[in-house]
This record gives structure tokens, sequence and C-alpha cells, in this order.
């Protein structure tokens, strides 16, 4: 497989304040992320794992502290195969306190939806994220309101996109998100991509086969339409998809 195309930010592109943490040396952050994690693995809190390359490595970390942390992982109904396989494997061969959350409305309804509004879902527009809301966020929120999470760990990283380098400025690593009704901390933020893969390097953590098998530089839902380039790289791993969505829900004809 080709390699993986480049993605997210370089260190230019980052707001000053949060270049001056990505640029901080690995131990001084590592140390940082075993702090939050010490902190706030005392409260009623889960680590949100969608078995990526960076939530693996959160997911690694916070075991080191509470191994029976809840581990939640939202099925969305269009992930890759390849990843609820390796989901499987990790949760048995780590003995995880996994909870699967499962969205009560399919991709395909959430788009026709949108398509019987009239309203527009294209890269990066203010409905791209739509998908999201309905397979990901309510469920979520649902299970904390059963559940009584107050904190949620994520393996989110300012270097992934403008919106999470500029959140990571004016929040930083720990803030409380009203409309999910959790405070969200995020002991890796500062990491480099760099980083990361030297650390799963070091310790030995496995690697969910996507990456290699597709040449993709993210995981998560095959169809996602969050960030630019959607298109091609849905065009290229799953055809028979591609073609569905962009004649059912965006009247182009392809062959």
């Amino acid at each position: 497989m080709s390699k993986q195309k480049f993605f997210g930010l370089s260190l230019i592109e980052l707001p000053r304040e949060v270049r001056a943490e990505v640029e901080k040396p690995l131990s001084e952050k590592l140390e940082k992320a075993r702090q939050l994690l010490k902190l706030w693995l005392r409260v009623k809190s889960y680590v949100s794992c969608s078995f990526g390359k960076d939530s693996m490595v959160l997911l690694f970390l916070a075991l080191e502290f509470k191994k029976d942390v809840p581990v939640v992982f939202v099925n969305t109904g269009v992930d890759y195969q390849e990843s609820l396989a390796f989901k499987t494997e990790i949760s048995r061969a780590w003995n995880l306190n996994l909870i699967e959350v499962k969205p009560n409305i399919t991709y395909f309804q959430v788009m026709n939806r949108v398509k019987e509004k009239g309203r527009k879902l294209d890269d990066g527009s203010k409905n791209s994220n739509i998908c999201c809301y309905h397979l990901k966020e309510k469920p979520i929120l649902k299970l904390t309101r059963e559940m009584g999470f107050t904190h949620c760990f994520t393996g989110t990283t300012a270097m992934e996109s403008r919106k999470r380098a500029w959140t990571a400025c004016s929040k930083g690593q720990e803030y409380y998100v009203k409309k999910q009704e959790i405070t969200k901390i995020h002991p890796i933020l500062y990491w480099q991509r760099e980083e990361i893969q030297q650390f799963i390097r070091d310790e030995g953590i496995p690697v969910n086969p996507v990456y290699e098998k597709y040449g993709i530089p993210r995981t998560g839902c095959m169809c996602c339409t969050c960030y630019r380039g959607w298109k091609e790289q849905l065009a290229r791993v799953n055809p028979k998809l591609y073609k569905l969505i962009m004649g059912r829900y965006f009247d182009q004809v392809t062959f």
C-alpha cells in the first residue's frame, strides 16, 4: 500500500502558546500525562477509545494506574471491519472493562434527513459533522447520564487539526463541556506524531492494521465527511460504498 498522506498540522501552523507546549521534551509531557491520569482516574471517569494509535497510547497509560478503568467504544455502524476485529482482539488480550455503545439511528438515516432538509453536506461545511452528533455524541451523552460519569479521557492531540489546536490554546488539557455534561481531559494533547510513533515502538503497543492495509492516516468512520479529502479516500478503500453515497446523497453518478 502507498505511503500514508500527511495528516494534521505542522509546528509552524500551531498557535504560539500551543507550539511552546508541543516543543517541550517528551519526558516532561509524559510526566504531565501520568499526573492527569493519576489524579482524575480517582473520580467517575472513563477512557474514550477508537483503537487508533493515539487512543492506544492513552489506553496503555491509563491501564498503568487502573486496570479496570471503563473503556468506551462507540460502534457507529460504519467503522472499518478491521478496526472492529482489532477492538475485540485488544479487549481480550488486555482484559479490558469495555463498554460498547451504539446509536439508535444509522448513518444512512442521518444522511437521508440531511438530504430531505436540503442541507449542504460536504468538505468542511457547517453540517459536515452532523453524523458525529447523532452517531457518537448522543450515545455518549446517554451513557454519561446512565452511568453517572463526570470525567472522560481522550487521545486528542493538538496537531490533528486547526480546530483542536485552537481549542488547546483556549482551554488547555482539562475543561468542562456543558453540551456533553462531562469534563474532558486530554493527557497526550501536546504530543507530536513522531512521539506517538516512538512511544508505540518503545512500549510494543499493538497498532490497528487499518493504517497499513489502506495507507490511511486516521481510523474512525469509513465515510466521515468532516475532513477534506474524504471522498478520495473512501473511493479508494471502499469503492462500492463511495458509489452508493455519491449517487444517493450528492447526485453524482460514478462509474
